[in-house]
């Protein structure tokens, strides 16, 4: 079985380079039996041309959900065509669609500075963890790619952007992604265009079933010459809102000199809002697991630090050259400053295949449920069936009178021998059975609980 190596990021490219080729060895592709760990790759957009603001789509092929994997990794490399990349710094974001009016952003770059001539990488490769997606990510999808360029010609960027999913189970497994906030251009600093009307509370049903929750949030900030600087070189603290739980969110990289990227032109060293040149954009994560009851209504809100920018157009008071430098925005030195703001509910169930164990790969002769072992037992027991072909099964403990007590495994599951566990200790001591469904078969066995 092959081991999942997990990368950590060093400013050194020859360093990132090696670990980083290791992974791609140690990563198996194609596997007529797969076990725990192995991995699935996909190839989406390969060397896609890019060098103007428009969304480059494409529909691809994913694994289904007979398989089941507890991480997806996406590759995003950015490379230059032969005239070169576009030297400035983009925002370039992947999105998952659905239909014409259903879209959801899975992740998030800013293109670097000039990476051609001496010393210089070329290329810049990302690895963003995008397994909370996964009940979006399967089957026949439809992708889109875009940076925010408006450079043309024969400049621009090759992007590349690959998927390792990678088979296991999760103990809580994403079953639903929620868009709260999906806003390229929040206005920020303007009296008459305040943040919360673009930004406003969402009242979210949460499903029965949901065993954690998370806001995921992705934002980064733009525009600069403004009061403070604002938005890209601008700290702000702003607040994600769970039910009566209050989250600061220090939206600032503070580490862009350490960017794997690198070295690049321009000043892609200093930190930015929520960015770095050269860079994935890291989400900021908050667990509302206990902000959240099952079958209830949340309200979730997102609030920006309160501020003003006295460097606008529209402020009667701003001076040029006493006040401000400048009092209109010219798209060079000054730039209106604005937030580009996506947040998800990204809602978590329990996965009852979490605690099963692949036995044996080779393919059994028949469908077989074993005794459990020990018997009598306390407080927990063992448990081995056998599936002779890739199939959907359903392992479930029922007491003696006939009710369900608990689902140990549901689900597709490949050929082969599995155990899986029963720890009854909230249980009372009794006789129960164990049922096996597996392709119209039906096995039962009793077990006996002493305590």
């Amino acid at each position: 079985m092959k081991k999942n190596l997990h990368l950590k990021f060093s400013s050194a490219k020859k360093s990132f380079s090696l670990i980083l080729f290791l992974l791609m060895m140690f990563i198996s592709v194609d596997h007529s039996y797969s076990a725990p760990g192995d991995t699935t790759w996909v190839t989406t957009f390969d060397q896609n041309f890019q060098n103007w603001a428009d969304v480059h789509y494409g529909n691809f092929t994913l694994p289904d959900t007979n398989t089941h994997y507890k991480q997806i990794l996406m590759y995003y490399t950015i490379g230059c065509p032969s005239a070169g990349c576009d030297p400035w710094d983009r925002l370039g974001w992947v999105k998952l669609y659905i239909d014409s009016n259903t879209n959801y952003e899975i992740a998030r770059v800013i293109t670097p500075y000039n990476i051609v001539g001496s010393g210089y990488p070329g290329t810049c490769p990302f690895v963003l963890d995008v397994t909370d997606y996964m009940p979006l990510l399967h089957d026949e999808v439809r992708l889109g790619s875009y940076i925010e360029s408006w450079i043309g010609g024969t400049r621009g960027w090759l992007v590349t952007i690959k998927f390792a999913f990678i088979e296991g189970e999760l103990e809580n497994k994403p079953f639903k992604v929620i868009n709260l906030w999906q806003n390229n251009h929040v206005l920020y600093g303007d009296p008459l265009a305040p943040p919360d009307s673009f930004i406003t509370p969402q009242n979210v049903m949460i499903d029965p079933q949901t065993s954690a929750a998370k806001v995921r949030l992705t934002n980064t900030g733009h525009g600069q010459g403004n009061t403070d600087n604002a938005s890209e070189f601008s700290f702000k603290i702003h607040q994600v809102i769970v039910g009566d739980d209050v989250t600061n969110h220090n939206l600032w990289r503070a580490d862009c000199s350490v960017n794997p990227c690198s070295p690049q032109g321009g000043t892609w060293q200093y930190a930015r809002a929520g960015w770095c040149p050269g860079a994935s954009v890291i989400p900021f994560e908050v667990d509302a697991t206990n902000s959240v009851t099952p079958g209830q209504n949340v309200t979730i809100n997102y609030e920006l630090q309160p501020y003003e920018n006295f460097c606008r157009p529209n402020n009667p008071l701003c001076v040029q050259g006493v006040t401000c430098s400048d009092c209109n925005y010219n798209y060079n030195g000054h730039t209106e400053p604005h937030y580009t703001i996506q947040g998800q509910l990204i809602l978590y169930k329990p996965n009852p295949n979490a605690h099963v164990t692949v036995l044996n790969s080779e393919i059994p002769d028949s469908y077989e449920l074993a005794q459990n072992y020990p018997n009598p037992f306390n407080p927990s027991t063992k448990i081995k069936f056998d599936i002779q072909k890739s199939s959907g099964i359903k392992l479930s403990i029922f007491d003696l009178q006939g009710k369900l007590v608990q689902t140990l495994v549901e689900g597709n599951l490949k050929a082969g021998s599995y155990e899986t566990e029963w720890n009854a200790s909230g249980f009372p001591s009794g006789i129960y059975f164990y049922r096996l469904e597996a392709e119209g078969n039906v096995f039962s066995k009793r077990m006996m609980l002493v305590k």
